[in-house]
């Protein structure tokens, strides 16, 4: 996509509240070197390596963490001058990576993973992909689901949601997400929500297949 001339501070404050898929690249395209530097840095930190690959999880992580309630977070910056969301972006980044390894050792793994693999959830989706590399493309792809699921919360309520992304993104089994106290489901009912949600974004996927955003995820998650 073409440089707008828009400033990171206004992307922010355009996405707290824009659907718009161009805006999002756009924003993407600002924030993700940003967020890569930082998570690089903290994987550094943590294993005294770096891969692309667990750089690129950790980047979608922050962005699903800008989109979480609401967005919270993008709704209620406020600009302090300059490009002042860098700041915010990199505090952001390092609280999100360092969570990131915190969980990996606590060794909240184990059996009982039950899988829906989630290029099956988008699979049959088709679109034109927006330009840039395969990263971002997943990225856009996640805050998409991430948007329809907030969209309709008739459809997919806000522990939907979070059942699905703790699945997806944080990697707990149906088995850990139960034992949760909020959850208040069994593993049988986290597996059927997981299901649920699935399906419900199959379809809307596949009935918007115009939509420039999306494109068939190469990555499970």
């Amino acid at each position: 996509m073409k440089d707008t001339g828009t400033s990171i501070n206004q992307l922010a404050m355009q996405c707290a509240y824009s659907d718009h898929p161009e805006e999002w690249e756009e924003f993407v395209r600002c924030c993700a070197p940003i967020a890569s530097l930082v998570a690089a840095r903290v994987c550094r930190s943590w294993t005294g390596i770096v891969t692309p690959t667990l750089v690129d999880d950790i980047v979608q992580e922050i962005f699903l963490k800008l989109c979480e309630r609401e967005r919270k977070i993008l709704r209620g910056f406020v600009p302090r001058g300059g490009e002042s969301f860098i700041g915010l972006l990199s505090i952001v980044s390092a609280s999100v990576a360092n969570d990131h390894f915190r969980r990996q050792s606590s060794g909240k793994r184990g059996g009982g993973k039950f899988p829906i693999p989630l290029d099956d959830v988008v699979g049959a989706a088709k679109a034109t992909a927006p330009e840039g590399n395969d990263p971002m493309r997943n990225t856009l792809l996640y805050l998409e689901l991430d948007r329809k699921m907030c969209s309709n919360p008739n459809a997919v309520t806000k522990r939907d949601r979070a059942i699905f992304w703790l699945y997806y993104r944080q990697g707990l089994t149906a088995k850990e997400i139960a034992s949760l106290p909020a959850v208040a489901l069994s593993a049988k009912g986290v597996e059927s929500v997981l299901r649920r949600v699935a399906g419900w974004l199959r379809i809307q996927l596949n009935g918007q297949a115009s939509d420039a955003s999306l494109s068939t995820l190469a990555d499970s998650g």
